[in-house]
């Protein structure tokens, strides 16, 4: 499963997207319904355990869109 792949199961599986297709990079808590602060923590934690990341606190606030979590976590090696 490629890492892309990966995200976006954790993006479904949170945020309960049906369809992958819907997700883009400009997608944020405001066009997500279930991305909310205990959203985000939930996120984050699938974020780090999928990829076996520690996301530093800065980063984890400036995750508010699909687009800046690519971004992110490719600071931490992982390729998107």
């Amino acid at each position: 499963m490629s890492n892309l792949e990966k995200l976006n199961k954790v993006l479904c599986d949170i945020f309960d997207i049906k369809k992958v297709e819907d997700i883009n990079d400009d997608l944020g808590p405001d066009e997500i319904e279930g991305w909310d602060s205990l959203g985000h923590v939930e996120l984050i934690t699938n974020l780090e355990e999928v990829f076996e990341i520690s996301l530093d606190v800065v980063d984890i606030s400036r995750m508010y869109t699909v687009g800046d979590i690519k971004k992110i976590v490719g600071k931490y090696g992982v390729e998107i």
